[in-house]
């Protein structure tokens, strides 16, 4: 049985005061193909650690590690000089 690891408490508390810090209530994402979420339903499947919650810390990390990495502003700069 193949089981996935579960995301550390300090990773979904930072996922999630980054959610609720930068995201309007208003506001819907569509997740892929598990459809369009709210902030609050977003925030639930982090904390439920479940395959969308995984998903959504995965890509948050990956926008903080270009972020540190210096990836971001050099793509930012790219798109700007064109």
């Amino acid at each position: 049985m193949n089981k996935e690891k579960s995301t550390p408490e300090a990773i979904k508390e930072l996922v999630i005061t980054k959610i609720e810090a930068q995201m309007p209530p208003h506001l819907k994402l569509s997740v892929g193909s598990y459809g369009t979420m709210s902030k609050e339903e977003l925030i639930e499947h982090v904390q439920k650690d479940d395959v969308i919650g995984k998903q959504i810390v995965k890509a948050h990390l990956s926008f903080l590690k270009a972020l540190a990495s210096g990836e971001f502003a050099k793509a930012m700069v790219s798109v700007e000089n064109e």
